[in-house]
């Protein structure tokens, strides 16, 4: 009898392990290029879910609010849930925490209450007392977790937040963007009725989050944070405010190096200081440009990159080297003064100069897009 409970408890470890049909599930992967950076899964994503739906050790998580502030649709998206994968569900990650770090052409999203808060050095504070059991009751730890958004952004976002906060990242998938999903699996709440496009939301298993009922920490609402965004200035660059006057300047063969940035870019924003101090230390014409504004036409710019920050550096009108926010090889050029120096100095005669300022720019994951 205890050999057979024996076989018994080897069978159900092994058949944990082993979704419902047959599929082992790998380790998470991050893509690469631009989908790893919003920290999409190489293996298991849009193209291969439905191979793990419906798996008893498994929780699915879709983090769209049914209707968002943010104009996706300025990215070919959709601001309204018009859809999901069966089996996932919408639990909004704005509801979770602050949104950072999206395409400056898609505005803002919901800014209001929240059960968290990431502070300036990138950590999760409570403002709820229950918030923490609320994240655990939505988010397992005993189980897989599978996120899905729009394009993979919140999802992202989501799975740092769980992370930070103590979860398992091996057992959490970032399975990428429904605006992507082609499967058999699709479940749509977008219609049309008279000519006139209908959202259907009692398809969706959504979780709302009653904050009137929680509890404040401290017994006082989260003090909203002054909004200051930094941004280049008149003070320490010249401007670049459309394709023709960067096109002027290579005609006229200038050398110089431009700042490539969009605004609401946190990792603009962190990477600007060592910009500026840089600057000021070397006489060189350094311009600012706003990727936005010279994106939709050809150009030294746009034909190469759609993330910000960069740094171009021209020598006689021609492009020598640039940083790209994509790529892995380029952080440490970002992180510190010296590693920018060092790296212009590669190509132009400049200082090599070092400072106590760091920039947050860890990975590739708070790179800005204009285009995804």
């Amino acid at each position: 009898m205890k050999k057979i409970v024996s076989l018994l408890l080897l069978l159900c470890l092994s058949l944990s392990l082993v979704s419902c049909k047959g599929e082992t599930l790998p380790e998470p992967e991050l893509e690469e290029g631009m989908r790893g950076q919003l920290g999409i899964d190489k293996n298991i994503n849009e193209k291969t879910i439905d191979k793990y739906l419906n798996r008893e050790d498994s929780v699915y998580r879709d983090m769209r609010m049914l209707v968002d502030e943010a104009d996706y649709e300025a990215i070919g998206g959709d601001s309204y849930l018009s859809g999901f994968v069966k089996g996932f569900e919408v639990v909004p990650y704005p509801y979770l925490c602050n949104v950072e770090g999206l395409p400056a052409e898609v505005g803002s999203s919901y800014e209001g209450t929240t059960l968290f808060t990431k502070n300036e050095n990138g950590e999760y504070i409570a403002n709820y007392k229950e918030s923490m059991h609320i994240l655990e009751s939505l988010f397992p730890k005993d189980k897989y977790i599978f996120l899905m958004c729009g394009g993979g952004g919140y999802a992202g976002m989501t799975k740092d937040l769980l992370v930070k906060l103590g979860w398992d990242g091996n057992k959490i998938y970032n399975t990428g963007g429904y605006w992507y999903y082609q499967g058999e699996n699709k479940v749509e709440t977008k219609y049309e009725e008279n000519g006139e496009e209908l959202y259907d939301f009692s398809l969706v298993h959504y979780h709302p989050i009653d904050f009137d009922s929680l509890h404040l920490i401290n017994d006082a609402k989260p003090e909203e944070k002054e909004k200051t965004e930094v941004l280049p200035s008149e003070d320490d660059f010249l401007f670049i405010h459309n394709s023709e006057e960067l096109k002027a300047l290579e005609e006229e063969g200038k050398t110089f190096l431009l700042y490539v940035y969009l605004p609401g870019c946190s990792s603009c924003a962190s990477f600007l200081p060592i910009v500026k101090e840089f600057k000021k230390a070397n006489e060189i014409d350094m311009y600012a440009v706003v990727l936005s504004d010279i994106f939709k036409e050809s150009n030294s710019v746009s034909d190469r990159l759609s993330y910000t920050p960069s740094i171009f550096i021209y020598k006689d009108g021609e492009v020598l080297a640039y940083l790209d926010p994509a790529s892995d090889a380029d952080l440490p050029y970002y992180q510190t003064l010296e590693g920018l120096s060092g790296w212009v100095g590669q190509y132009l005669d400049v200082k090599t100069i070092s400072s106590d300022y760091t920039s947050d720019i860890s990975d590739c994951d708070s790179a800005c897009s204009i285009t995804d």
